[in-house]
C-alpha cells in the first residue's frame, strides 16, 4: 500500500480528480472557493529539532501553499488538534503562535476548528481562498513556457536525512495569475514534475534539476554520490513551480506581467512592478554566482527594459 495508489482508490471512490490543481476548486456565482487541506506530526514530517514556534510556521506556511499555487491568497484556516500527553499547554501555545505569524502575514485569519486527544499529536489545517481565475496544475493554453521556481529545493531533504532541524521555509507570494500552470514541490521537486506531465499529455519539459538545487547541498554531498537525490524526497520543500508564456497576448511586446495581486490579464499593467524578474535573476544570482543559468534570460531583460524607457520617454 502506497500514498499514490490510495490517493487513486478514494478519488475512485468519491468521483474526484486530484491532480488537477493544488487545491480543490468549487465554483460558485461570480468566482472559486479554494479549498485545501494538510495535516502534519511531529514524526512523519521530520519536524523534530525544531523550536515550537517555527514547528508552528513550518505547518502554516506547508499548508498555505497549495492556496499560492492557485494565484491566490489564503483567507480562512480552520484547524484540527489532536494532542498527546507528553507535551504541556506551553508547548502547544508556542506552536500556535507560530501558526498565527504565518497567517497574520498573509492577511488570513485562523476562525475555529475542533481539538481531541491521541497518542502522538497531529495538527490539520483546511485553508480557504478565493480566484476569479486560479491557477491549475492544467495548463491553461499549449504554447511555448518557461519554468519558475520560486526558490532552490532539497536543503530541507538533505536536513531530514543527516537529522538536522529543517530550515524555515521563507514567506512566497502567490504565483502570477497568468501562470499557464503551477504546482508546490512540497512532495519533492521531481515529483511536482510528474504531478504535471500527468495532467497534462505530451507537455514537454527540458529541466537541468542541478538548477533547482541549493548551492549549499553540493558540499554535503558524499564523494560519488548524485546529488539530484535531495529532489526526489518531500520534506519540508514548499516552493512554488509555475509556467510563465514567452509572450503575452495582453501586454505590448517586451512587457512582462506583475506580481500579484497586481496582474491584470485585460491590458493593464504598471511597468515598474515587472521589474520583480530582474530582482529575481539578481537574488539568484547573488545566492549562486551561476551565471550560465542568467545568460539565456538576457534577451528577455533587454526587452523589458526597453519598453519600459519607451514608456517613461513617450
Amino acid at each position: 500500500m502506497n500514498e499514490q495508489c490510495m490517493i487513486e482508490m478514494f478519488s475512485r471512490i468519491h468521483k474526484t480528480s486530484p491532480y488537477n490543481a493544488d487545491a480543490e476548486i468549487l465554483p460558485l456565482k461570480d468566482t472559486n472557493l479554494l479549498v485545501s487541506t494538510d495535516s502534519f506530526s511531529e514524526r512523519e514530517d521530520f519536524l523534530f529539532g525544531l523550536k515550537p514556534e517555527a514547528m508552528g510556521r513550518v505547518m502554516a506556511y506547508g499548508a498555505i501553499t497549495d492556496i499560492l499555487a492557485c494565484g491566490a491568497k489564503p483567507e480562512y484556516l480552520v484547524q484540527s488538534w489532536n494532542i498527546d500527553r507528553s507535551h504541556d499547554e506551553s508547548f502547544y501555545e508556542r506552536v500556535a503562535i507560530g501558526i498565527q505569524e504565518v497567517v497574520s502575514n498573509y492577511g488570513a485569519k485562523v476562525v475555529g476548528g475542533d481539538m481531541g486527544v491521541a497518542g502522538d499529536w497531529c495538527w490539520t489545517a483546511t485553508v480557504f481562498g478565493e480566484s476569479v481565475s486560479p491557477v491549475r496544475r492544467i495548463a491553461s493554453k499549449r504554447i511555448d513556457f518557461d519554468l519558475y521556481l520560486t526558490g532552490s529545493c532539497g536543503a530541507a531533504n538533505v536536513a531530514a536525512f543527516s537529522h538536522r532541524p529543517l530550515p524555515e521555509p521563507p514567506f512566497r507570494e502567490p504565483v502570477p495569475a497568468s501562470a499557464l500552470f503551477a504546482t508546490d514541490v512540497s512532495g519533492g521537486f521531481f515529483d511536482a514534475l510528474e504531478n504535471i506531465r500527468r495532467v497534462n499529455n505530451g507537455i514537454w519539459m527540458d529541466v537541468d534539476g542541478c538548477s533547482a538545487l541549493n548551492p549549499e547541498i553540493f558540499s554535503t554531498v558524499p564523494d560519488g554520490a548524485d546529488p539530484g537525490w535531495a529532489l526526489v524526497g518531500g520534506v519540508g520543500e514548499y516552493e512554488l513551480l509555475f509556467a510563465l508564456p514567452n509572450e503575452f497576448d495582453f501586454l505590448p511586446e517586451g512587457m512582462l506581467p506583475m506580481c500579484y495581486p497586481a496582474d491584470h490579464p485585460k491590458g493593464g499593467f504598471i511597468p515598474n512592478w515587472a521589474m520583480w524578474f530582474v530582482l529575481e535573476l539578481e537574488d539568484y544570482y547573488i545566492r549562486n554566482n551561476d551565471k550560465a543559468s542568467i545568460m539565456p534570460f538576457k534577451e528577455k531583460v533587454y526587452k523589458l527594459m526597453e519598453k519600459t524607457a519607451e514608456i517613461f520617454t513617450g
